[in-house]
């Protein structure tokens, strides 16, 4: 997997892009990943299969979770 700063995928955005076609791209923040790019295919993969294999009532249980969980995933995210 291809790992990048934030500025090296902001001066060279079509090839972490075009990269990403092939194998996500992790791009990185003061030494931190923050977020991945993946090509739009392998996301509706990764998306179809949750929405097809889990029944509503686990898909509301889900969010009702990570609600719950917020702002403890948000202050660690951050740290």
């Amino acid at each position: 997997m291809t790992r990048v700063t934030a500025t090296e995928f902001k001066n060279n955005i079509g090839a972490f892009s075009d990269a990403a076609m092939q194998e996500p791209v992790i791009i990185t923040s003061h030494q931190r990943d923050r977020l991945v790019l993946l090509s739009a295919d392998e996301y509706r993969r990764l998306t179809d299969g949750i929405s097809r294999g889990v029944s509503e009532d686990r898909k509301r249980l889900i969010r009702e979770r990570a609600d719950y969980h917020r702002d403890t995933i948000i202050e660690l995210a951050n740290r």
